[in-house]
């Protein structure tokens, strides 16, 4: 199932597991750049490879 940008920020806004969670890999996005210098798109692939593994 696909959701919306729309949708994502409604159940962020609405769950506050959610929020935390968002708001935790958001800030690990931020500072993993920030302490390695990588580039936008290899923090977006870091983080597309960690979604798959996150059940394994």
């Amino acid at each position: 199932m696909t959701f919306t940008d729309k949708e994502y920020f409604e159940v962020i806004k609405k769950n506050e597991t959610v929020k935390e969670a968002f708001e935790t890999i958001k800030q690990t996005c931020i500072n993993l750049q920030n302490q390695t210098n990588c580039p936008k798109e290899d923090i977006e692939s870091f983080m597309i490879f960690i979604s798959k593994q996150w059940d394994n």
